[in-house]
This record gives C-alpha cells, sequence and structure tokens, in this order.
C-alpha cells in the first residue's frame, strides 16, 4: 500500500517531555503524532547504557510513513533525571519493567501498536508484551539474543568497585565503540554522549540488577503474535546461535541477519528500516518472500 510521505522529523527537542513516569522516576518522554497518522503506534525501548536517539533514524523514518512513534531515555539514561544519590533497587530490571509498562499505559490509544526494543530494551518488551498481549500487534527485537533468563554476570567488567571503573571510562567508552560497531563509518558518527549515556557507576549497577528467572525459553514461547527478529552478523555480544534458538521458540518469528555489528539500528540503518517497513505493512508469509536474502531459515521450513 502506497504511503504519504510527511515532511522532515529530524526535530526532537521540542517533542520531549520530562514526565514523571512512576513516583521519583523522572523520565524525557518523546512522543509524536505526524500529519499522515494510520493509527498504529510503534513504542521503542532502547538498550542498557543507551538513548532513544540511537533509534532516530528508524523514528524519523516510520513517522513520514505515517507512525505514531512514542519512546524515552529509560531512567538515569539520557536526560532522564535521578537522584543525586539514587538507591540500587532502582537500577534493578523489575523498576524498568514498571517504567516500560507506565509508558505503554499512558500513551498507547488503541490496540494497534507494535514494541520495539534492542538489546536489553528487547527483554522489556517481551514482559510488556506479556502484560499487554490484546493491545499489541507485533513486536521487533534487535541484538536481543536468545530466550534465555536474564542473570547479571558474576565476573565482568560491571563487578569492579566503582571509583575504578570512573577513571577508566575514557578507556571502556573507546573499547566499547570499537566492539559495538561493523561500519568505521557509522563508528565515528555516533556522538560518546549517545552511546554512553549513563553515569557508570549507575551502569554498574543496572548490570548487576538484569536479573530475570522468568524470561526462559517457555516464556519466550507464549509470544503468538508476529515476531522480527534482527542480528548483525559480526555482533560481539550476541552469539548468532542465541538468535537462531530464539527463532525456533518463537514459532511466529523471522530472523534477519545482516552484515553488522551490535549498534543495528545505527550500523546498518537503512537496510533496518526497510525491514522494519516491510514488517510492518506485510503478513510473515509475504515479508519473508520479500527478504529471502537476509533471512535464517528454519529447519522445519522448505527452502524453495
Amino acid at each position: 500500500m502506497p504511503y504519504k510521505v510527511s515532511p522532515n522529523y529530524d526535530n526532537y527537542t521540542q517533542h520531549e517531555k520530562l514526565t514523571e513516569i512512576r513516583k521519583r522516576r523522572n523520565v524525557v518522554v518523546y512522543e509524536r503524532s505526524p500529519e499522515n497518522y494510520n493509527n498504529t503506534t510503534l513504542f521503542f525501548y532502547h538498550g542498557a547504557g543507551g538513548t532513544y536517539k540511537q533509534f532516530k533514524s528508524q523514528i524519523s523514518h516510520l513517522l513520514r510513513l505515517g507512525y505514531r512513534v512514542v519512546t524515552c531515555d529509560m531512567f538515569a539514561h539520557g536526560k532522564s533525571k535521578c537522584p543525586a544519590r539514587p538507591e540500587n533497587y532502582m537500577f534493578t530490571f523489575e523498576q524498568y519493567c514498571y517504567d516500560a509498562l507506565r509508558l505503554f499505559d499512558r500513551y498507547s490509544v488503541n490496540n494497534h501498536n507494535v514494541l520495539i526494543g534492542h538489546s536489553y530494551g528487547t527483554s522489556l518488551c517481551t514482559l510488556v508484551y506479556n502484560e499487554r498481549q490484546s493491545k499489541v500487534k507485533k513486536l521487533i527485537l534487535i541484538s536481543g539474543g536468545g530466550p534465555f533468563a536474564l542473570a547479571p554476570e558474576d565476573f565482568s567488567l560491571f563487578s569492579l568497585p566503582a571509583s575504578l571503573l570512573s577513571c577508566f571510562k575514557p578507556l571502556i567508552l573507546k573499547v566499547f565503540k570499537e566492539v559495538c560497531f561493523h561500519s568505521p563509518v557509522k563508528k565515528s558518527s555516533v556522538p560518546n554522549s549517545e552511546l554512553l549515556s549513563i553515569e557508570i557507576g549507575n551502569l554498574q549497577q543496572v548490570m548487576r540488577g538484569q536479573k530475570w528467572d522468568e524470561g526462559d525459553e517457555a516464556y519466550h514461547a507464549l509470544i503468538n503474535c508476529p515476531v522480527l527478529l534482527l542480528v548483525g552478523r559480526h555482533d560481539k555480544f550476541i552469539p548468532l546461535a542465541d538468535e537462531m534458538t530464539m527463532n525456533l521458540v518463537i514459532s511466529q518469528s523471522v530472523l534477519h541477519v545482516l552484515e553488522g555489528g551490535h549498534m543495528l539500528p545505527i550500523d546498518c540503518s537503512d537496510e533496518v528500516n526497510d525491514i522494519i517497513t516491510s514488517f510492518l505493512i506485510n503478513d510473515l508469509d509475504v515479508h519473508s518472500k520479500l527478504h529471502e536474502n537476509t533471512i535464517f531459515k528454519k529447519p522445519q521450513e522448505e527452502v524453495t
């Protein structure tokens, strides 16, 4: 179906609003309806340490096609406020889930909603879907990994003292940038403030608090809507095998493998925009036929 293309939608600041999403949880919410609104709202959830502007290519593209967009900088990320001395519990996965649900409940206006998440944000999408199934039509999970319960790593960079991490922040940022991107051009174009938009001590608590025992294979197998999975072939954080497992566990899912790294929304922005658009306007079978060159085929499917 052809779309009427709207004007440029690259001005973000005037549509940002500092909102008390819950008590003591102030976040910057971005909400915008285009002139040619097509009755579908897209909710974007970014990853740990990031900001919603990592989706800015997708947001501008999809606004032009008539989709309403709602997203935010998660608590303590980007422009979202954080108490001077926050408690550790504020950074647990459970607390971010409450925020994600409140954002959805406050801004969903009908039953035509699509959830889009990157990395840590894919788990938030999965939980919101599980809690609000009747209002969610499709899921798009980017660089999210396998259908495994979340748990903090016992031995990682974030097990070091916060004071030591702060000293090494410039080095951490440099290494993080190197491993997140496959495209040198895209890597050099991303401001440091968008790649790591949270205080290093707070990020440490986010990583320590990523505990979600319920998010296992059985939980993901209950997803009963079309799901688009995107992963970069050169992702140094998410093994391709994990995404293939997710593809097998979710019955109505399709997996695209792109020539990019972990930050696919930036690394392969044009291709990601094209695939998302196709997934939104077509049913799963039609979409799969249109993009056979990027799709991983499930073993039970016939390759024609």
